[in-house]
């Protein structure tokens, strides 16, 4: 590869530098891809749990709700369920090592928690549903926010990945390069200089 450089000990400097913080660079992208890994890994065991939880809880809660309702009909069921509140959910962000992100919280928790079924029905079938779903639907709201996460951490990481191999596969090697050229070429320009001015000492004595 030609090397297109001034070997000068200004432009040897300059190089020392570049190459320098390009190495803390690297240091620090190393430490923040490990972070991140760490960070990852430990959301995607946390999501496979919430999975299975989910797994669990959805099929209890469905076959109570449908008990009740072929007791009572679908539509009388519905009925009785249709003034508990929507859960309200807003959205924050946060930090995590450069990352914005996005998490959804119930805000109105305690109000879905205190609402009760219609007075007019004594069905447990019911009041089970309810429960189980409620407790589904918190989870359901994790879920969501670590798959987002998730996401978002491995667009990161791979962004992160792209970078400290280009420093530390193209860019430091060619100042390392560049350095050891400038470095050769200024040491060959010393002894010619000494060369010649051991010429020139021969020539006037």
């Amino acid at each position: 590869m030609k090397l297109k450089v001034n070997p000068t000990r200004q432009e040897l400097l300059k190089i020392k530098k570049r190459l320098k913080t390009a190495q803390s660079g690297h240091d620090l992208l190393k430490e923040k891809l490990d972070g991140l890994m760490q960070e990852f890994l430990g959301n995607i065991r946390e999501l496979q749990k919430l999975r299975e939880g989910l797994g669990e809880k959805i099929s209890p809660a469905f076959y109570h709700f449908f008990l009740s309702a072929s007791r009572a009909g679908q539509e009388e069921t519905e009925n009785l369920i249709s003034h508990l509140p929507l859960a309200d959910v807003n959205l924050t962000f946060r930090n995590i090592m450069g990352v914005q992100i996005r998490e959804g919280n119930v805000v109105n928790r305690e109000k879905l928690e205190e609402s009760k079924i219609s007075l007019h029905s004594v069905d447990s079938d019911l009041y089970r549903s309810k429960e189980d779903i409620s407790a589904i639907r918190n989870n359901l709201i994790n879920y969501a926010n670590l798959t987002i996460k998730i996401r978002l951490l491995a667009e990161e990481i791979e962004k992160t990945r792209r970078r400290v191999n280009s420093l530390e596969h193209v860019y430091i090697p060619e100042m390392m390069r560049v350095r050891k050229y400038i470095s050769q070429k200024l040491e060959e320009r010393e002894r010619f200089d000494r060369t010649v001015i051991l010429k020139l000492k021969e020539i006037m004595s």
